[in-house]
């Protein structure tokens, strides 16, 4: 079976973003009478019945000539065979398009993540004959770049069935987005970050599905809880190195520790933007801050992977005793992070894992559900599970 993968990569993501991002939001959707694709039932009778009465109009007119002239019979015979021609020519001449959805990322370069979502969404949207559209921004949570693809998307919306999209800056472009679902009018399913607090904000074309930002802090932070309380560490210190997207990933993971282990001492650090050289850099400088008043690092929760290895390469390049028996946790599940965590020998011992398949596979169950009119709800939340080493010690 052949596949095709549309990816386009656009370059205007610098552009001011306006607050009056659809200008021409709110108009009304204008569709043909005579859609092949999109009103199908409607488009064979309208072409059979005109088809009918063209040919019905050249046959009476022919009886009509006979009341009062010869025709030969052979012509009547050639005027059906020219208009069932030009009816066969008329429903043949364009070809059925290709079925295509939109996937809008919030980020490309940094998240590897996105990147093996992106890799599952599209095998799974092919195996059900759809076309995989990838528009990517040139520069990782740009909401202009964003915006300038919804915009995009828009002025080709008759070319889709619909999409999905990884939202960036939520509380920025909120009312964008609802305007970009009310113009499109198409099914659109967002995933990795929830843009509304309440089902009764989500346009009635879109809903969500994915793990909560939420959940996985909170999991996270009950293992290191867990971990922290067998080791009987005695006023422990954890570090949490996070980025500004997502925030509630750190914000519950926090709130867990405290709650579990009244004791503990955390510090975030939420500059490091998923990069794993900042998280590199970060846990360094920790280290020094601590090693000059004799403190110890006990945990390290990194808020994705990417950061979670830059957090191993850190402890990897020091040989300090305040890092001798720290434990690092990460989140999201790469292959890369999981075979560290299989060899049993890293400080990354855990990771909290949004399974990139069955994510892929939820959404376009959904996306599929829409398109074929059927009830959605608003919120599919994904439950995580936590890969961990075997034996902790």
């Amino acid at each position: 079976m052949s596949k095709r993968f549309v990816l386009i990569m656009e370059t205007n993501g610098h552009r001011a973003h306006n607050r009056c991002l659809f200008p021409f939001a709110g108009g009304g959707i204008t569709v043909k009478l005579l859609d092949r694709d999109r009103t199908p039932v409607r488009f064979t009778v309208v072409t059979s019945v005109a088809g009918g009465l063209v040919l019905a109009g050249v046959l009476a007119v022919v009886r009509s000539d006979a009341m009062t002239a010869k025709v030969p019979a052979w012509s009547v015979l050639v005027v059906g065979v020219v208009v069932a021609g030009l009816l066969l020519l008329h429903r043949t001449r364009w070809p059925r398009r290709t079925r295509q959805a939109f996937l809008v990322t919030s980020a490309f370069r940094q998240k590897y993540w996105v990147a093996g979502f992106v890799q599952r969404m599209h095998g799974v949207l092919d195996r059900n004959g759809i076309d995989l559209v990838l528009k990517v921004p040139d520069r990782d949570y740009d909401a202009a770049a964003q915006a300038h693809h919804l915009r995009r998307i828009l002025a080709a919306r008759r070319a889709y069935i619909g999409g999905i999209v990884v939202a960036t800056e939520v509380q920025r472009l909120r009312l964008d987005l609802v305007e970009f679902c009310t113009e499109l009018a198409l099914p659109v399913v967002f995933t990795d970050v929830e843009p509304f607090d309440d089902e009764d904000q989500y346009p009635r074309n879109a809903v969500f599905v994915g793990y909560l930002s939420s959940d996985l802090g909170a999991l996270a932070g009950r293992w290191l809880a867990a971990y922290l309380r067998e080791r009987s560490s005695r006023r422990p210190h954890v570090l949490i190195v996070a980025s500004r997207q997502h925030q509630t990933r750190q914000s519950h993971c926090a709130t867990v520790l405290q709650a579990e282990l009244p004791e503990v001492s955390i510090t975030v650090n939420d500059s490091c933007a998923f990069n794993r050289l900042r998280a590199q850099d970060a846990v360094q400088s920790h280290s020094r801050a601590l090693a000059s008043r004799h403190g110890r690092l006990d945990a390290v929760f990194c808020t994705n992977d990417e950061m979670a290895l830059g957090a191993v390469d850190a402890l990897r390049a020091s040989t300090s005793p305040v890092t001798t028996d720290t434990v690092i946790i990460g989140v999201d599940g790469t292959t890369e992070a999981r075979t560290l965590i299989d060899t049993g020998t890293s400080p990354l011992r855990a990771t909290v894992v949004q399974d990139s398949h069955c994510l892929a596979e939820s959404v376009v169950d959904v996306l599929e559900k829409m398109c074929k009119r059927r009830e959605a709800i608003k919120r599919t939340i994904l439950d995580p599970e936590v890969y961990e080493t075997k034996q902790r010690s």
